[in-house]
């Protein structure tokens, strides 16, 4: 994939988990970010590009944590447990904003060819 185009699958991502964090009891935003995070977790999201390479570890722990949260969602929908269930989303999600930030900043600094 493009580095153009993982950065606006990152940046997505990045607003939807940041959104969750701050309202963990919001529906919509967590379908937002299950929404989101489908492209993420794809094994599919990695750079093609040889000069990429470096960012291996970095999109692995991406789809990592993606997978994580998007099950933890798919889960709460199933829940009815209430507060206790929304942290089980919130949490992964406070882990996985970080990497996705720092993606984006990394996706950011390569030249467009």
């Amino acid at each position: 994939m493009y580095p153009t185009y993982l950065t606006r699958i990152a940046s997505s991502a990045e607003k939807a988990c940041a959104l969750v964090i701050d309202r963990p009891k919001d529906p919509h935003a967590r379908e937002q970010l299950f929404d989101a995070l489908a492209q993420v977790a794809n094994p599919a999201f990695q750079a093609d590009d040889p000069e990429l390479a470096h960012l291996t570890p970095l999109f692995s722990q991406a789809q990592v944590w993606a997978a994580i949260v998007r099950t933890r969602i798919a889960g709460l929908r199933a829940d009815k447990r209430g507060y206790p269930a929304v942290r089980a989303v919130q949490y992964p999600a406070r882990d996985l904003l970080p990497i996705l930030g720092d993606l984006c900043r990394e996706l950011r600094m390569i030249p467009e060819p």
